[in-house]
């Protein structure tokens, strides 16, 4: 083209300029394959230096690569999960699955992890996640739905419990002790899978209006304390009975003490927060790096403090809820804009390194050869019937609010996760047992936990990630700027912003004087054309101007083509 038409059309030449005209598809290749070499070494120099470093536990067969190996792997499958538009924590769960039940890797890797690092590493990552819940918790709405909260966390976990209860002496010849264990086994849901997904939900704005999200992560520590607790209770009953002796005032009142020590603790350990890092401290309004750390750090370690404290002493049910308060406590305290940041870190470190390993740990400690062909039938028609019953009643206890029915149904289908506690607890019968008749009953517990973990977690993560957008509403102002997001289609009207730079733009080589400075209008957040910005997103060979990226990118590609 001659130089007057290279003036007016230096963005469509550099934007449409084909892929295979020269270096910037050979660079992208190149430089992809320097990344997959980069990777391959870092995971070689990490083995070897854990090697160099653990001796045998770093080799294979041992428990510190073990760990590794898991976290490598989990990490890898959640990114295919992500590329099949799956939930990453979906491929992580069935990694771990594999490496524990595949011959060859479950003899060597999956059992080679220490049961009590195991234990403490996803005490951790849960700890992190219900941090992150609290940080951006809704309070308001918790006000509003209060009730509501109670009733979903109590409810159907007593009504679950009690169809397990009773199948469990029908078709497991239980005793009644033993029975309600089982059922407090398979009745608490799984904070680690259900709270991702609701945050995932709550940051593209679905269902915050109704305040689901809020509602169902402020209800699921409170399950697990309540389920947590029976189990404790009719576990010291089964144990007092079997030695001839009573059982401790403790045990009944347990559930209520650790309702009050998970509150109690939180707020004392928010309050403490709120004292050593006021809201009106120097530069919390400005985003001073070294404040934004320290707040990082005190919060950390106030939240692993609380919950492995709880756990230490015998309240194991109360840390899931003390860490909740507490990060709730510390967001008020702080403030939207300066807990956003921390979120924001706790987020990359969650994404990162917990999530793999909680849900690769997780999947690590399910065996299927714990199965008994027996134990597999029964247990399945248990779940079957327990399921039933629990969603039907999680559908009718947040009703009278106002919510739809697919809000109602979202709300059933999230509330039945099972993963974390079934992981944690569904062993401590059978380790417990003191004769053949109690062993075998261990064993029929353990194997129903294992089949509550294989039907529910995969399935329930799958569906607040699937169902989620399809049945919760999204907010209307995250509609709102999605709608400005998107490009206005060829052929389409122009906005009147853009009616008279887009008119002189056309019209430019006949009239033979504007100058494409002049005759474009640079909307807000675009790099502006022969910037300096803009140059170096043509050299890159980029689809969308550097400066464009964001609320205005749509625009700005409008704009150029």
């Amino acid at each position: 083209s001659n130089a007057h038409s290279e003036r007016h059309t230096v963005a469509a030449s550099v934007l449409l300029r084909s892929p295979a005209s020269g270096p910037p598809m050979a660079e992208g290749a190149g430089s992809a394959a320097r990344g997959h070499a980069r990777t391959a070494a870092i995971l070689a120099l990490a083995f070897a230096c854990l090697f160099l470093v653990a001796g045998d536990d770093g080799a294979p067969g041992g428990a510190v690569f073990a760990l590794l190996f898991i976290y490598v792997t989990s990490y890898a499958g959640g990114l295919v999960a992500g590329r099949l538009s799956l939930p990453p924590l979906l491929g992580m769960l069935c990694v771990g699955l594999l490496i524990r039940n595949l011959p060859g890797l479950g003899e060597n890797v999956g059992s080679r992890v220490d049961a009590k690092t195991s234990s403490a590493v996803r005490s951790v990552a849960l700890a992190l996640i219900l941090t992150r819940a609290g940080l951006a918790f809704d309070v308001a709405a918790l006000r509003r739905l209060v009730f509501v909260v109670a009733r979903l966390a109590v409810l159907p976990c007593l009504a679950e419990a009690i169809v397990v209860f009773a199948l469990a002496m029908l078709l497991l010849d239980f005793p009644p002790i033993w029975a309600a264990m089982l059922g407090f086994v398979v009745s608490p849901i799984s904070p680690a899978v259900v709270v991702p997904g609701l945050l995932s939900l709550q940051e593209q704005g679905y269902g915050t209006t109704t305040g689901i999200p809020t509602m169902v992560v402020a209800a699921a520590p409170l399950d697990d304390v309540l389920s947590i607790a029976g189990f404790g209770i009719f576990l010291g009953l089964a144990h007092g009975g079997g030695e001839g002796g009573g059982v401790s005032w403790l045990d009944f009142a347990k559930a209520p003490l650790e309702l009050v020590l998970g509150v109690g603790v939180g707020a004392i350990g928010a309050a403490i927060l709120a004292a050593l890092s006021p809201a009106s401290e120097e530069g919390a309004t400005t985003g001073d790096r070294s404040l934004l750390q320290s707040r990082l750090a005190l919060l950390l370690g106030a939240v692993l403090a609380s919950a492995f404290g709880l756990k230490r002493v015998g309240f194991s049910g109360a840390s899931a809820l003390s860490v909740l308060l507490l990060s709730i406590g510390a967001a008020r305290a702080w403030g939207a804009a300066s807990t956003k940041p921390i979120s924001a870190k706790l987020a990359e470190a969650w994404n990162l390194v917990a999530q793999p390993l909680l849900f690769g740990l997780v999947g690590s400690a399910v065996a299927v050869d714990s199965l008994e062909p027996r134990t597999v039938g029964v247990g399945l028609l248990i779940l079957m019937c327990s399921l039933s019953v629990r969603c039907s009643v999680a559908f009718l206890v947040v009703g009278g609010r106002g919510l739809r029915w697919q809000e109602r149904l979202f709300t059933a289908l999230a509330w039945v996760p099972k993963a974390t506690v079934q992981a944690a607890i569904g062993a401590l019968a059978l380790d417990e047992a003191t004769n053949e008749e109690e062993h075998r009953m261990g064993r029929d517990i353990l194997g129903v936990a294992v089949l509550a973990i294989l039907c529910t977690a995969p399935a329930g993560a799958v569906a607040i990630s699937v169902l989620g957008p399809r049945l919760l509403m999204l907010d209307k102002k995250e509609e709102e700027e999605e709608e400005e997001e998107k490009p206005k289609q060829l052929g389409e009207e122009a906005p009147p912003q853009f009616s008279a730079s887009s008119a002189a733009f056309a019209a430019g080589p006949a009239g033979g004087e504007a100058e494409p400075s002049a005759a474009l209008v640079q909307p807000s957040g675009c790099a502006a054309v022969g910037s300096p910005a803009f140059e170096a997103g043509a050299r890159a060979g980029a689809g969308v101007l550097p400066g464009s990226v964001g609320r205005k990118g749509g625009w700005c590609q409008w704009l150029v083509l």
